[in-house]
């Protein structure tokens, strides 16, 4: 399974555009906010697409896909906690986050906002019961830097993958 992740487009809804094309093999796509409308002029499958709220797409919220404050959903048997997080504080530090996605069960928490790529996993300890994968894939849109990222997460046989990738 092959999931494409995507974040904090701002406007590039071209820049979608070309990495839709470059992973079109993608089983599905997972949107962490703030261009919701970019998704939508993107053509992406909606039967493929999820997406979550940021808080950027408040001018979106008339666009046709549906995309609430937070999604979770079970790919091959992990559970992922997909999120923006800025109601969480991603920018002032992960625990809010991770605490959160923890009570709700979470095998791998998605979130954007912070506009910088991030791949962590969390070993299981005397604060959580559960080991836990971290990623934001940075922005396609504005990204930390000037680069311009995504991400791609691939699941086989209970083994995941994280990747970056990049658009110049």
């Amino acid at each position: 399974m092959k999931l494409l992740i995507l974040s904090d487009t701002h406007g590039r809804s071209d820049r979608v555009i070309r990495v839709l094309k470059l992973h079109a093999d993608a089983d599905a796509i997972l949107f962490l906010g703030d261009g919701i409308s970019d998704m939508a002029r993107s053509g992406a499958d909606i039967g493929r697409l999820f997406c979550v709220r940021g808080n950027c797409d408040t001018f979106s919220l008339g666009s046709n896909i549906y995309s609430p404050d937070e999604l979770s959903l079970c790919f091959d048997g992990y559970n992922i906690l997909m999120m923006h997080g800025h109601s969480h504080g991603v920018k002032s530090g992960l625990e809010r986050a991770m605490e959160y996605a923890a009570a709700k069960g979470a095998d791998v928490l998605l979130f954007g906002h912070t506009h910088t790529p991030l791949e962590k996993y969390i070993p299981a300890n005397s604060d959580n019961e559960r080991p836990m994968y971290l990623f934001n894939p940075g922005s396609l849109g504005a990204g930390r830097g000037g680069t311009s990222s995504y991400g791609l997460i691939q699941i086989k046989n209970r083994h995941i993958l994280f990747s970056h990738g990049s658009l110049k």
